[in-house]
């Protein structure tokens, strides 16, 4: 009888289990993108850069209760350019047709967790703070990803632990981040960003060591008053930008070993505030961070001089973005954005930054034409000798749902000591289809 009573057992599970199955297939949602991108410098002496890369991001989600939400993307880069040096690297498909595959986003939800208003979400996960159109100051959880120098306010995703409480009219979110993850920078590009002046040294990196100690804290509490959303939070953790921390070198002519430099990434704190509100239809928004750093003094060894260096000072330094956007009759979008300090810039040495944009969809809203533009103000009393600016017209076709097909030129200069001006030689036209689904 105990043997029939176990036989049927199994047979009811067997039974079960592709119902069980099926449920959660059912509450399974697939989606993700393609975008494919083909791009051309248009400079005479155009940059040794790979970063032309098409992406696939495939996302799967599923909530099996109330209670519960799993979401996790895996992200595919196929890259245009084949890295082929040698006559054997015709052998092997990865050097012709190079891909990355990178987990993107794992992460878990548990929607009232101990107490009805509490809310955890633990895993790799994008983590987005601030009211500013992508040129977010307050934005220091997740690294910066400058792979791509068109879009160089995307962010990568970061192994967190974030708890948020819901009280009345008030949010308060706490993020711990175990691990540092630097900055992602764009290949053989790395000069556009933080110069060029250490490109002839050997350098060597030094991250924080994997410890408790090192690990990163943060927490915002949101509100809401007559219209205005806004925040405050505090960043306690490191720059994912790395600063000349060593350098060893010999001037001298001739010499086939320059020197030797080591970089690290400085411990900070930020405190965070932002806004955003509509008055009249006009869309108004702001963000700014107080940073303060760790002084950093670094040992040079110059031709066997030996001295010190203060690579950054503990002196407070303030970035802000201002904005608006306001849809005038007959549909012209208009978005114009202030942004004090580029997301690269420390302590006295912030620059202006000017973006605007304007936007109109013609053909029953088919067609957008977009002309963006940039000014850069490195230093406001002698702004001829010290400037930066952008083009960066685009024409959109989105007339079939899930579908945009763009072309564009992305169109930089200026004077040589601005960052738009370091970038002329990245000038490029190209052509974008991304499909959604």
């Amino acid at each position: 009888m105990g043997k029939m009573k176990f036989i049927l057992i199994v047979l009811f599970a067997l039974l079960l289990s592709p119902l069980h199955f099926y449920k959660i297939y059912a509450q399974t949602k697939i989606g993700g993108f393609l975008q494919l991108d083909k791009r051309f410098y248009i400079s005479k002496n155009a940059l040794p850069m790979e970063d032309f890369y098409n992406r696939f991001r495939f996302e799967t989600s599923v909530s099996p209760n109330d209670k519960l939400y799993l979401f996790s993307s895996v992200d595919f880069r196929f890259y245009d350019l084949a890295r082929a040096k040698k006559l054997n690297d015709l052998e092997n498909i990865n050097q012709l047709f190079p891909t990355n595959v990178s987990l993107w986003e794992a992460y878990v939800s548990l929607y009232g967790f101990l107490f009805d208003d509490l809310d955890l979400k633990i895993g790799k996960q994008r983590i987005s703070w601030g009211t500013a159109d992508k040129l977010n100051q307050t934005d220091n959880l997740n690294s910066k990803d400058f792979s791509d120098l068109n879009n160089f306010a995307e962010k990568i995703p970061s192994w967190a632990v974030k708890a948020s409480y819901y009280l009345s009219d008030y949010n308060l979110t706490v993020v711990w981040l175990p691990n540092f993850e630097p900055v992602l920078l764009p290949r053989n590009g790395t000069s556009l960003f933080l110069g060029d002046a250490l490109t002839s040294f050997k350098d060597s990196l030094i991250l924080p060591a994997n410890r408790l100690s090192n690990s990163m804290f943060a927490f915002k509490i949101s509100s809401n008053f007559a219209g205005w959303d806004y925040s405050f939070s505090y960043f306690n953790g490191y720059d994912d930008i790395p600063i000349l921390t060593s350098l060893n070198y010999n001037s001298n002519p001739g010499n086939s070993n320059p020197g030797k430099a080591e970089l690290s990434f400085p411990k900070i704190q930020v405190i965070g505030a932002d806004f955003s509100t509509e008055i009249s239809g006009i869309g108004f928004w702001g963000e700014g961070a107080l940073t303060i750093p760790n002084k950093i003094i670094a040992p040079i060894l110059a031709n066997g001089v030996y001295y010190q260096k203060v690579a950054l000072d503990d002196k407070p330094y303030f970035k802000f973005t201002l904005g608006s956007d306001y849809t005038f009759p007959g549909g012209y979008y208009l978005n114009a954005q202030w942004m004090h300090g580029f997301f690269t810039e420390r302590g006295n040495t912030l620059n202006d930054y000017f973006f605007v944009r304007l936007e109109k969809t013609l053909f029953n809203e088919q067609l957008k034409i977009a002309f963006g533009s940039a000014l850069e103000v490195d230093k406001w009393g002698n702004v001829s000798e010290n400037y930066g600016y952008g083009f960066f017209p685009e024409l959109t076709y989105q007339g079939i749902d899930n579908l945009e097909m763009s072309i564009g030129t992305f169109l930089v200069g200026g004077k040589p000591a601005s960052l738009l001006g370091s970038w002329k030689n990245a000038k490029q036209a190209y052509l974008r289809v991304k499909v959604s689904f």
